[in-house]
């Protein structure tokens, strides 16, 4: 297969690429505007209100050291050991629900050990 061959075997299969993207964006967006996703999507909210131990979700953006983030697997490593099999996000909620239990001084404390990260974006 010669470099001119392959190289509009490439383009043909990205303009394919861009053409199903586009059909199935097309697809969705027509869902969306369907009378039954707008009801499916007021029942959910009215549900979320009402199931669960909480209120509300929120969902953040959280940026950790390597360090840090070696802890966190480290402990889920510990916890898998005892057939717990729990997510970094139950790790994290964890953690912030002990740290209620400390005084002013030791949340002070603790906060101060730590040390600033630059966040970045990545794309």
């Amino acid at each position: 297969m010669n470099k001119n061959s392959l190289k509009n075997k490439v383009q043909k299969t990205a303009r394919k690429a861009k053409e199903t993207t586009q059909v199935g964006k097309e697809k969705i967006n027509q869902v969306r505007q369907s009378s039954t996703w707008q009801k499916t999507k007021q029942a959910v909210k009215k549900g979320v209100k009402i199931i669960g131990s909480h209120l509300a979700t929120a969902k953040a953006s959280l940026t950790l050291s390597n360090e840090e983030a070696e802890l966190m697997e480290n402990l889920k490593s510990k916890l898998n050991k005892k057939g717990i099999y729990p997510s970094k996000s139950e790790i994290l909620r964890a953690g912030l629900w002990s740290l209620r239990a400390k005084n002013l001084e030791e949340l002070e404390e603790a906060v101060k050990d730590l040390f600033k990260i630059k966040q970045t974006r990545v794309l």
